[in-house]
């Protein structure tokens, strides 16, 4: 069964000292979804804490801003019991502006979570999210760009890309805190399926 995106939790930010970051799953967690968290952190001195039953996948990762924000990804099979759960990444990071969203997705078949979410590539740009080159290995994979701006700004799919359409899976999350913050989702089967977006 190839892997789809399902739907997404409500994002969460906060630049409160001693404020827990809270992103909560989505409404509904089926066993067996893979969820993915994305969170952001606008400073380099903190970083987020891995929640019980998550695993660090990917991160830290540079966004490009000044200061130097960065991202991290997690991950779970859920167990079925998420449904609306707020997530806590901890509290680390002072008043630095700290922001994430949890996305669920279907088609599990067998594996783990660092098997199943693997392979990661990054990019960095000050102002503007540029689109890394992604190959998938496995018919039926799916491509998933994880984009996050130290500004409130609503942005769409990628353009210009080959190989295959990144597509915005969920409208971003967005909120003035801290000056603003934004965290996106995309997605894309490849053309070749396996096969390389670029």
């Amino acid at each position: 069964m190839a892997i789809a995106y399902s739907s997404a939790g409500t994002g969460a930010s906060t630049a409160t000292s001693a404020a827990a970051l809270q992103p909560t799953c989505p409404a509904t967690v089926n066993a067996n979804d893979i969820l993915v968290a994305h969170v952001a952190w606008n400073d380099t001195s903190s970083s987020p804490s891995t929640p019980g039953g998550w695993t660090l996948l990917d991160g830290p990762r540079n966004i490009g801003t000044t200061p130097n924000g960065r991202h991290w990804i997690f991950g779970k099979i859920a167990a079925g019991t998420e449904d609306g759960a707020a997530v806590s990444f901890g509290t680390a990071g002072g008043t630095a502006k700290r922001w994430g969203r949890i996305y669920s997705f279907i088609g599990f078949s067998a594996g783990t979570i660092t098997e199943l979410c693997n392979g990661f590539a990054a990019t960095a740009h000050a102002t503007d999210p540029q689109m890394p080159t992604v190959t998938t290995t496995l018919v039926g994979a799916l491509a998933v760009a994880c984009v996050a701006q130290n500004d409130d700004n609503a942005v769409g799919s990628a353009t210009g890309e080959s190989g295959g359409d990144w597509v915005e899976a969920v409208a971003e999350y967005t909120a003035t805190t801290g000056g603003g913050v934004m965290m996106q989702l995309q997605t894309c089967t490849p053309t070749g399926n396996p096969g390389t977006v670029s």
